[in-house]
């Protein structure tokens, strides 16, 4: 059995939950798109085109969304997509049930780091939240300068702790950004089935997940980690 040293977390569903946020974004959208194109967008419309940006494994399901209901308006893409770099989601963050709890309990026994696409306004957000100091490795895309799926991430991220790939443990919501990748290097990974990436079809047997789970509590159930609480 493989000794893990370190868990690194995906922050987005994982950490926070974005429920209200992704909302609040599609209310966003509906209007500004109304206003710019006189269109009327559906919330039926816009889950049809996250549901296809999940299965294809679409990098930004935001992105894709957008492009799809305003295509081939390309002007129109960039300038709603740079609304969407500077819409407030932090407001509408909330920390997931059983984060804290989580956390404290491996807190001491394990070697915790962040591997997440975020802008480094999460740090605030974190910090507030009481989450930062659990962790041994802060730093998110936009300070490492890697994003997911990029596996150098990962490797920094297992830098900053001191952990081989073969000793950690990724823990995400995504099969693409998170799951796959971390595979890739050599790391255990484990699926938290929450958000809208939660059904994401598995391509091939080698990139499955090696522990799925439900809620972030399950995770002291995965006997590679309970061995060690």
């Amino acid at each position: 059995m493989s000794h893990i040293t370190s868990i690194l977390f995906d922050i987005g569903w994982p950490i926070i939950d974005e429920t209200d946020a992704h909302r609040a974004w599609n209310r966003h959208l509906k209007r500004r798109i109304r206003e710019i194109s006189r269109k009327d967008v559906t919330d039926p419309e816009i889950k049809c085109h996250e549901e296809d940006a999940v299965r294809c494994y679409a990098p930004s399901m935001f992105s894709y969304v957008i492009w799809q209901l305003v295509r081939p308006e390309k002007e129109l893409f960039y300038a709603l997509r740079a609304e969407f770099d500077g819409f407030d989601f932090h407001r509408y963050h909330r920390i997931q049930p059983g984060v804290i709890d989580v956390l404290a309990r491996l807190h001491g026994k394990f070697k915790l780091g962040f591997a997440a696409n975020q802008p480094e306004a999460v740090y605030k957000f974190l910090e507030e939240k009481q989450i930062l100091q659990y962790f041994g490795s802060r730093e998110v895309s936009a300070e490492i300068g890697f994003a997911k799926p990029d596996v150098r991430m990962f490797l920094k991220v297992l830098e900053n702790l001191g952990a081989r790939p073969h000793e950690a443990i990724m823990v995400g919501d995504r099969q693409d950004n998170d799951i796959v990748p971390a595979r890739i290097i050599g790391m255990k990974t484990v699926l938290l089935r929450i958000g809208p990436h939660k059904d994401q079809p598995v391509r091939y047997p080698k990139e499955e997940p090696d522990f799925t789970i439900d809620t972030i509590l399950n995770l002291l159930d995965i006997p590679l980690i309970s061995n060690k609480l």
